[in-house]
Order: structure tokens, then sequence, then C-alpha cells
């Protein structure tokens, strides 16, 4: 690709993150303030927002950290509940073959639900410039997440108790997943997602796991059904 088309490409990724950033910079603000209130000094809750940069895990190490439980829990726990990049890097890694390794790498690194979601909605309006504008929007998402953090870490313990803003971390991925639901059988794995995760009560966050794995296989059902029902006419 012509170094003008993936500039071009990357300039697309940064705009397409604008109407993501006041929720995403309002959920590190919560992630950034749960792990100072957890009990971590700033250079601690800094360095789980860069080294982790998973919002739903970081939540989950505070909580567990709280609660005192035991590093490898903690640790363990994260990686289940991020088990889920492993699904995205798979539906990706087709549309990266060409890039380097370093560019891989990056991309793994900065992969995460509301920049796997765009990209994939880009995906399947068939565009061919794929790993310049995940680039372009993972590392936006990047910068805003890492500026929200500090100010949830030094700004986070100023906020009344009574200023709830937890739920700005569902907000965030409702408002991601609404433009992916094209077709029935979309719908029907996020509602099946949805439904298992909040119902089906399992150790170390296994219902997450559950969740996209019934998800999944309700959407793939609904849509070898359509696809039948098509032949059929």
């Amino acid at each position: 690709m012509p170094s003008s088309d993936r500039q071009q490409a990357f300039r697309a990724g940064i705009l397409a993150c604008l109407p993501l950033s006041p929720g995403v910079m309002l959920f590190g603000m919560v992630c950034g303030a749960a792990a100072a209130a957890a009990g971590l000094t700033p250079g601690q809750s800094f360095a789980l927002s860069w080294l982790v940069f998973a919002g739903s895990s970081q939540i989950v190490a505070t909580q567990l950290f709280a609660a005192g439980a035991p590093g490898w829990v903690i640790v363990l726990t994260g990686w289940v509940v991020n088990l889920r990049f492993m699904m995205y890097s798979a539906t990706l890694a087709q549309h990266f073959r060409g890039t380097t390794r370093l560019e891989r790498w990056l991309a793994g690194y900065l992969l995460t639900d509301q920049a796997f979601a765009v990209t994939l909605a880009r995906v399947l309006d068939g565009r061919k410039d794929i790993p310049w504008f995940f680039l372009g929007i993972a590392a936006t998402l990047w910068v805003f997440w890492q500026v929200a953090s500090l100010a949830g870490i030094f700004l986070g313990a100023r906020v009344p108790a009574s200023w709830s803003i937890d739920f700005v971390v569902a907000l965030t991925f409702i408002g991601v997943l609404a433009p992916l639901l094209r077709n029935r059988a979309m719908a029907a794995a996020a509602a099946a997602g949805g439904l298992t995760s909040v119902y089906l009560v399992l150790p170390l966050k296994l219902n997450l796991m559950a969740a996209a794995l019934i998800g999944a296989a309700v959407g793939i059902a609904m849509e070898t059904g359509m696809k039948q029902g098509k032949r059929k006419r």
C-alpha cells in the first residue's frame, strides 16, 4: 500500500476514535480512581494502566487486590478476563499479513474492545486498509486512556461517592456494540452473550468466556439458518 494511503487510513482511524473519546476517558478515570482507592500508589496505579491496558481486567485486579487476594489469583483472573482478545486477534490476523513483526506486536498490545469493534465494522464494509486504520484508532485510544487514568488517579479521591459513575463502563461497551448489530444473527449473538454474562455465575469470571462462546454459537446457528432459508427460496 502506498505511503499516502497508509497515512490517510491512519488519520481515518484517529478521527474514528474521537466520538468514542468521552466514554473511553470516563472509563479510564474510573479505572484510575479504582486503583488509587484500592491502596496502590500513583506509580503502581499508572503502571497497571499502561502495562495491562485493559479496563475490565484492571477493574477486576484492583477489586481482588483490595480484597487481599493472592498475586497468582489476580494474574490468573486477569488472564481469563482477557481471553476474549484471542478471538479478536484471530478475527483480524488475516488483515495484518504483509506487515512487520513489530507492527503486529504493537497491534497486539494496543488491541482493545473499542478498537476491535470499530475496525470490525470497517472490515464488514470491505475496506482493505485495516492495519493502518486499526493502528490509528488504537494508538489514539491508548493516549486518551493514559491521560484519563492519570486524571482518575490524582482526582478520583475528590469525586463524591454519591456520584456513582460505574455505569460509564457499561455505556461505553453498549455504544461500541450497537453499530455492529447489522442483522438478526448479530443481534441474537449479542443478546445471548449479554444474558449469559449476567445470569450465569462461574468462578474466576469464567462466565465471560462462556458468554463469548455461547454468543458465538448462537450467532453462527442463526447465520446458518438464515442462509438455508434463503437457499430454499
